[in-house]
This record gives structure tokens, sequence and C-alpha cells, in this order.
């Protein structure tokens, strides 16, 4: 019998050799490799098809570098709303980014340590159950295309901001999105500028959109959780540019949440009541600015302006959810042929009500109630973020269509990185090292070289 090791006398395995540790990345490189190799042929017998066969393996290159970058892109993806594909898939680049993300973000996801995850998705496994009905009710393109858009949505942004903030690249997902946010706020002045301070919007980026992108960058600077360890002159930074750039849009929608967010978030979280000045400074000028346009909407066009017509689109669709009160006429029914007349309900409940009847209304309600409750009952140093802009976002879909789509992959995305963020530290045992941190490196002094003042690291 051959001599047993130390550690099978023990009782222990033994640990895993350093060879089989390299196994699986040097497999994946050699896949890589071959596949290169393989392009490079493919480049001397048709180029076209060389450069897409060299860009899908940069793309699996980068993954087998780096798993979680291509998570990490998904949050500033999410702002990129042009259409990919035919109108038959309504499928745009941050769909596409989230699909991605959800899929790779499957493997790297330790269930028995997500707690608080797993309370989040039980309300979306439910609402997604129950709309199956719908689905078999009405079994239409639209609809079924739908049903797996609401679960990449709501569950597939949820695990990528979960397994982002879980590895450790909130901070680095955040910046993107700042910056990102920051570009297109720039783009939005100038356009304000160049149609003389009426609404600026362009193609896809409706007035409404850009404000769903802006609102939620302003509050996460203004936020800007020690845990995130955003820098606090490249917050205030962003913060500016996002905050002028949501003026220029005049998003009446988009101004409310910024100071519902802001305002939320001092009363539940004590530590940020000291930023009271800044944030009345904020609110002050978007409160301005929803007064001067509703009073402006009103006085040029009394009968039809904005508010006048979601009232008519809620009517329409009020009216038509008559026909199937049960199961309502299917998700996206206003694509049909018989609906032309009708358009999407600019409101979260009308709109679940009509494609959805009484039984998807009381799921989606559910739904609500569940996710709301799992982001209160996280540690206030890592929910208040994801819980503010959560709820923000459902006040959003009361005015609006914008409650499920490519927008609202961005609020819960930060819900799951909230989520992920209390699961890695449950008795949030590390935050008081990070307040720590923080206070110490604003009253740190200024070091001094050669008589001029240097900036600490």
């Amino acid at each position: 019998m051959s001599p047993r090791s130390p550690a099978e006398r023990d009782g222990r395995r033994p640990g895993p050799r350093p060879w089989d540790r390299l196994a699986g990345p040097t497999a994946a490189w050699l896949v890589v490799a071959v596949l290169a190799a393989a392009a490079g042929v493919a480049v001397a017998v048709n180029a076209i098809a060389g450069l897409a066969a060299a860009a899908v393996i940069l793309v699996l290159g980068v993954f087998v570098a780096d798993p979680f970058l291509i998570a990490v892109i998904v949050l500033p993806g999410s702002i990129l709303i042009q259409r990919v594909g035919g109108s038959s898939t309504n499928l745009s680049v941050a769909d596409l980014l989230v699909l991605i993300g959800a899929f790779v973000c499957l493997f790297h996801i330790e269930w028995s340590k997500a707690l608080h995850l797993r309370r989040f998705l039980r309300g979306i496994v439910w609402y997604e159950a129950v709309l199956i009905l719908v689905v078999v009710a009405h079994p239409f393109r639209s609809d079924v295309i739908e049903w797996f858009h609401r679960c990449s949505y709501l569950a597939g942004s949820t695990l990528v901001g979960w397994t982002i903030a879980y590895h450790g690249r909130a901070r680095q997902a955040f910046r993107l999105y700042l910056w990102g946010a920051a570009a297109l706020a720039l783009i939005t002045i100038e356009h304000g500028v160049a149609l003389h301070f009426q609404p600026a919007q362009w193609g896809v980026y409706q007035k409404n959109a850009i404000g769903a992108v802006l609102w939620v960058a302003v509050v996460i600077a203004q936020l800007n959780p020690p845990w995130a360890r955003i820098p606090k002159v490249e917050a205030r930074i962003m913060e500016g540019l996002c905050l002028v750039g949501l003026l220029a849009t005049q998003s009446r929608q988009a101004a409310i949440l910024v100071v519902l967010a802001l305002g939320l978030a001092m009363v539940l979280n004590s530590d940020i009541r000291g930023r009271v000045r800044m944030v009345i400074f904020i609110a002050i000028p978007t409160l301005g600015l929803v007064y001067y346009s509703f009073a402006l909407a009103f006085r040029n066009n009394p009968q039809f302006n904005s508010v006048a017509i979601r009232f008519g689109q809620i009517g329409a669709a009020i009216h038509v959810w008559h026909t199937s009160p049960v199961l309502g006429l299917g998700m996206r029914f206003y694509n049909l042929p018989q609906y032309l007349t009708v358009t999407a309900p600019p409101n979260s409940l009308v709109d679940n009500l009509a494609s959805t009847g009484v039984v998807g209304s009381i799921a989606f309600f559910f739904l609500v109630i569940v996710t709301m409750r799992a982001m209160n009952g996280l540690p206030r140093f890592y929910g208040i973020l994801g819980l503010v802009v959560l709820l923000a976002h459902y006040v959003d879909g009361l005015f609006d269509t914008f409650w499920i789509g490519a927008l609202s992959i961005t609020p819960f995305l930060i819900a799951g990185i909230s989520l992920g963020m209390s699961d890695a530290d449950p008795g949030a045992e590390r935050a008081p090292d990070l307040l720590a941190g923080v206070e110490a490196a604003r009253h740190r002094p200024v070091p001094r070289y050669a008589g001029r003042a240097v900036a600490p690291r």
C-alpha cells in the first residue's frame, strides 16, 4: 500500500496543485490562440469575415483576462439606448449589454452568501411567473419578447450589480457611469444653447430619456457613499455638469426625482443631513425649472399640453382594458394593428392593468413591495443609495413610460450594487473603518515639498 500524505493522515483532502489552478486559464487562452490563428486564415480568404472574427476574439480575450469587466461596462453602457437589430426584437445596445453581462455573472454568484439578493429576487421571480399566464393567454410576438425583456431588465440588471459590488468593482463602474453621464450632459448643454434654450433632445435621446440618466448621476455624485470611493472633487465636477445638463433638458419629472431622492436620503440617513445646504442649492433651481416648464406649457397650449395628453393616453388604455380585465391584452398590446390608436400608457399602474390585467397588477404590487422591503432591510450605510434610486424610479413610472425598458437598467443595477455590498459585509463590520478612512482623508494635513503643496494620493 502506498504511503499517505500528512494531509490524508489528518483526514484533510490535499489542496489543489499549482498546475491544477493554471489548467482553466491555460485552456481558455489556448482557445483564444487557436481562434486567433483561424482569424488570420479567414482574413486571407475574406477580409470582412476576418475582421468580424477578430472582433469576437477580442471580446473573448477580454472576458478571459478580466471576466468582471463585461459586468462593469453594463452600468455606463446603460446610457446607450440606440437600437440594434430589427424593430421586431426591440433591442437596444443597453439591452444587449445587460443580457451578456447577466449571463456572465450567473457563473460568479455565491448564492449561499447572497441572502439579501435572494430576498430581492423573490419578488421578481414571482412577477415573471405570473406574467407567463399573460403570455399563454396572448401568445403574440411582442408579448413573448417583452417577457424576456422584463426578465433581463429586472433580474439581469440586479445580478450584474450584485456581482460588481461583491467582487469589489463598484468604484470603477460608478466612475465610468458618471463620466458617461457628464459627456451626455455636455452634448445636451450644447443642444440647449443651439436650440435657443428650448428643451434639448435629439434622435432617441428624448428629453425625459436624458433626464432619466442625469438625475441618477446627480444622486450618485451627491450621496457619494464612502464605499464607492469616488474622489470628492471629481464627484462635484460630474454633479455640476449633470445638473446643468438636466436643467437644459427641462425634464420636469427628472427634476422632481432628484429632489425626492436626495430629500429621502437626508431623512433616512443622518450622515447625509450635514449636506442640507447643498441639497437646497440643488432643489431651488430644479423646482424652479418645474414651475417654469408647467407655466409655459399651460400658457402656450392650454388644451393639448403634456398633462392633458397623458390623461388622454391613460383614458384610452383603460377603455380597451375593459375588453380583457383579468389577464389584460398582453404586454405591448399597443403594437397590434387593432390597437394602433392606443399608445403606451404613461403610468406604470395603468400599463400593468391594461397589459396584464388584474392578475398581473397584483403581481406588480407584490414586486414593488418585496423589492422595496428587501432594500429597506439593508444596512443604511450600504443600502441608502439603492433604496432612494429604486424608489424614485418607481415614482417615475407613475408619470411616464420608462418604468420598464432600457432606462430601468440603471436603477435596478444600482439596487443590485447595494445588495452586493451588504452581502459582502453582512454585519456592516467594515463600515466604521471606511467612515474613519474618509474622515482621516478629509482632515489629513497637506504635505509640502520644496515649498509647494502636494495633494495626498
